[in-house]
């Protein structure tokens, strides 16, 4: 048993990494989407049902999907341009991101008191100002329960970037499930699942924060 979580710090260190940068930039493609959309609700109906459409979407298959899109910008571009590895993995655990992030920034600044607004415009806020000064710090604890829920389900979903050749916590679950080696699936789903807990433990007590602020 103590051989199969040999492997896991390594791999474990490769996971986060990768979920990490994926929801870093589901973050920062949702956030500016979420003001957009809160402003036009047209838009704001089109951005929201392209994001839940992608997350109907299967995880493997979504993988899958980005090899033979990558592999034909190689022939356009050059060689340089990854069609396995950590760019696939990247660009589809960040499609999987934005949603939930979209979703609850959208709402919270859709469901602001539009009276707050109004005396952001009465005291001569620019549409910026207001933006940063009242409405994102308002918005901010019901954005931070998104990234939560993007988090946990970024890092759950990195397991099957192994299908694409690159490094996560899923090469000990399927390894394991190849050779019937128990303990290399067992390394690897309890690793995944502290590693989730783990993250949505930081997260929750900078939600906390946030929420007690004065």
């Amino acid at each position: 048993m103590s051989g199969a979580f040999a492997r896991v710090p390594e791999l474990m260190a490769s996971h986060l990494l990768l979920a990490m940068a994926a929801l870093a930039l589901g973050i920062a493609i949702s956030l500016p989407l979420a003001v957009a959309a809160a402003r036009h609700p047209r838009l704001g109906r089109v951005v929201l049902g392209a994001a839940s459409l992608i997350q109907t979407v299967p995880s493997l298959a979504l993988l899958a999907l980005f090899y033979p899109v990558l592999l034909a910008l190689r022939g356009l571009v050059g060689d340089w341009v990854p069609a396995l590895g950590f760019l696939p993995a990247l660009l589809a655990l960040t499609l999987y991101a934005i949603l939930p992030v979209l979703r609850n920034a959208t709402t919270a600044l859709v469901t602001l008191d539009p009276a707050l607004r109004e005396a952001a415009d009465g005291v001569g806020m620019t549409a910026r100002q207001r933006l940063w000064l009242v409405e994102a710090p308002i918005a901010a604890p019901v954005v931070m329960a998104g990234i939560r829920t993007a988090a946990v389900w970024t890092v759950g979903a990195a397991t099957l970037s192994t299908t694409v050749g690159q490094p996560s916590l899923g090469d000990l679950i399927f390894a394991g499930l190849q050779t019937q080696n128990w303990a290399l699936v067992l390394a690897g789903c309890i690793g995944a699942a502290a590693l989730a807990l783990g993250v949505d433990l930081i997260l929750s007590v900078a939600e906390g924060g946030i929420r007690q602020r004065k």
